[in-house]
């Protein structure tokens, strides 16, 4: 046979369903194809690269900037419940004027829900978080002197529009990483730091001081050292616009993430969740004092002790759960969160009732992360390929802030939205009806958490 004559190799066979990676890889080899053409699977457009999951070692001055805000935010939610008995003495107001804060808060909440898909196409991820630092910086400005009281209500409004821009943008950012179901658990347990430290400062200050008000001057400060920290660590791509074909599409995005279902049944279930977690540790407080008639200076620290039970739950049940399989686990938590609220609810003890109230903390506390791990599973895989061209590398980076962004805000919003409606139906019937709205809160989250649709699990 001459040198120029061709060589006839038999065709390898059809793979088989079962094959495994190695039979795939060797499929490739024999027909001259990449691994992606032998799985069939769509290349990326001209000058695309597949979007590839950074590790942390590669962003973790981002991921640890980021954490800090979050922590910040749980010592935001978590204060006001503890300082509802002196907020009510110093102003001289009922239940129903306390309740306004809570509105206030949920107004931002909703505010940043909606303009977080433009601000973000706008000044980008780095110049958001910066921006909602900022302004929660300047809402406890105006907290700690305690103005009128008017005035007092106004800044919540700027601090939940704060925390909500940031917790948008934060959250989105760690379920990018390498490991994310782990690192959304850190994420979450230092924000149930931050909220079990802040019923302990601020019991402290209101009980042995007659500086309530400063509490949010110890806010002030960690929220400056919380804007140094982000534009620090954000400083290369602050307040970057992304490109103008982005901008003009920002409306389109956000749209399509408001029709698709499992945004909404996620962001209504988040809506619930956080209700959950606010109302009952920031109305624990007055419920033992109103309705089983303990001292404020020592139970101002049981809301701390639910904020603990949450923070040590999500550290401990994060692979746990993972493991077990999300789904079936949010269900069997919930049930347990259920008989613990109806312990709490017929047991007239204050010992026994905290110790109830922290467990109800420590079982639902990896619903949130559990939540966004999900929403990014549930993406379609289009979002998951990031161009390097000139407009679809932001065009898929601002489809995932949308999904992702718009659930965990919008989510977000139930921390002030049934803490107020508490707070207003509690100024007519009285706390008790505390425990029959976190029944119907977690009676409504399990019904919700079953319309997400199920993720497929992958498969070789």
């Amino acid at each position: 046979m001459s040198s120029t004559s061709t060589q006839i190799l038999p065709a390898p066979p059809e793979p088989k369903p079962t094959q495994s990676r190695t039979s795939v890889n060797s499929l490739a080899d024999g027909q001259n194809l990449t691994i992606r053409e032998a799985l069939d699977i769509e290349e990326p457009p001209a000058l695309a690269r597949v979007f590839e999951i950074p590790h942390v070692r590669e962003v973790k001055g981002k991921v640890f900037s980021t954490i800090f805000a979050v922590t910040i935010a749980g010592m935001n939610d978590a204060a006001l419940g503890p300082l509802i008995p002196y907020l009510q003495t110093s102003y001289s107001i009922g239940l129903l004027f306390v309740a306004i804060v809570y509105l206030a808060n949920f107004t931002g909440f909703l505010v940043a829900a909606f303009t977080n898909n433009h601000l973000t196409a706008r000044i980008g991820m780095g110049g958001v978080l910066v921006f909602g630092a900022v302004i929660q910086t300047i809402a406890y400005a105006l907290n700690f002197w305690k103005p009128p009281y008017p005035l007092f209500v106004v800044p919540f409004l700027f601090s939940g529009m704060g925390v909500a821009f940031q917790d948008a943008q934060a959250n989105t950012f760690v379920a990018n990483v390498n490991n994310a179901h782990r690192w959304l658990g850190i994420l979450h347990a230092l924000y149930g730091a931050g909220a079990l430290v802040a019923p302990l400062i601020a019991t402290t200050l209101a009980a042995r001081t007659p500086y309530w008000h400063y509490f949010y001057l110890v806010m002030l400060g960690v929220a400056i050292v919380n804007v140094g920290c982000l534009a620090w660590t954000f400083r290369k791509d602050l307040f970057k616009p992304m490109s103008a074909g982005v901008k003009d599409t920002a409306t389109a995005e956000l749209k399509e993430a408001l029709s698709q279902r499992a945004t909404w049944a996620v962001a209504l279930f988040f809506f619930f969740y956080v209700g959950v977690e606010v109302t009952s540790g920031g109305w624990v407080v007055e419920f033992l004092i109103s309705v089983r008639h303990g001292t404020p200076s020592k139970v101002g620290y049981v809301a701390s002790g639910f904020w603990s039970g949450l923070t040590l739950g999500r550290v401990l049940l994060a692979d746990i759960t993972h493991k077990l399989g999300e789904r079936r686990m949010v269900f069997a938590y919930t049930a347990m969160a259920m008989a613990f609220q109806l312990m709490y609810w017929f047991i007239p003890s204050v010992i026994v009732n905290a110790v109830l109230v922290s467990l109800i903390g420590f079982v639902i506390a990896p619903f949130f992360p559990v939540g966004i791990n999900i929403l990014t599973k549930l993406l379609r895989r289009e979002l998951h390929v990031a161009a390097v061209g000139k407009s679809r590398t932001k065009t898929t980076k601002l489809e995932k802030l949308t999904f992702v962004g718009f659930s965990a805000t919008f989510g977000q919003a139930g921390s002030a939205a049934f803490p107020f409606l508490t707070g207003a139906i509690a100024s007519k019937k009285g706390v008790i009806v505390l425990q029959p709205i976190m029944m119907g809160l977690l009676a409504g989250m399990t019904v919700l958490w079953a319309l997400i649709p199920r993720v497929k699990r992958p498969t070789q």
